[in-house]
């Protein structure tokens, strides 16, 4: 059976929002973000994840790569028909403000929730670590099993930015 996320919102005594989605997961991430943040951000990043899972119908660990490249796909489909159109830019589909932030709060999920093995330069030992890069070693892989790709904040040369826009 299939997970489909339900947005409950309640209310604590305290007057403290609380939300849940269902899974325990989720759920525990909403609660770090509630930790964190102010309850309409809350509000946003519980809505924003109920979207992305209603729309890829899957568990959270089972979530690929190419579930994130099918979900944006989807969000940029036209809306309510081919004649509707947003009066911002005259595309079709949501606007890229919107999937970036929806894609913000997924990242910001699986950034919190898939810690990567890495090595340390001169030891055999694996620690827990937050993404930084790729670990690629070859004399340090019997100590990490494989290949982690992680998150780079590495933009292009200046001289191909102009070329993709």
């Amino acid at each position: 059976m299939v997970w489909q996320p339900q947005l409950v919102r309640r209310v604590d005594a305290a007057g403290n929002l609380e939300l849940s989605l269902g899974h325990a997961l989720v759920d525990g991430y909403l609660a770090f973000v509630a930790a964190r943040c102010r309850p309409n951000t809350v509000l946003a990043t519980a809505y924003d994840l109920k979207v992305f899972f209603s729309a890829i119908s899957k568990e959270p660990a089972d979530v690929v790569t190419a579930d994130i490249f099918a979900f944006i796909t989807a969000q940029k489909a036209p809306r309510r028909g081919p004649k509707v159109v947003r009066l911002e830019d005259g595309e079709a589909g949501l606007s890229a403000r919107t999937i970036k932030r929806r894609l913000s709060s997924v990242s910001g999920l699986f950034d919190t929730w898939r810690p990567v093995m890495t090595w340390r330069s001169s030891a055999t030992r694996c620690r827990l670590a937050w993404p930084t890069g790729v670990v690629d070693s070859g004399a340090d892989r019997r100590c990490c099993a494989r290949r982690a790709p992680c998150r780079v904040s590495w933009g292009l040369p200046r001289s191909k930015r102009s070329l993709t826009h």
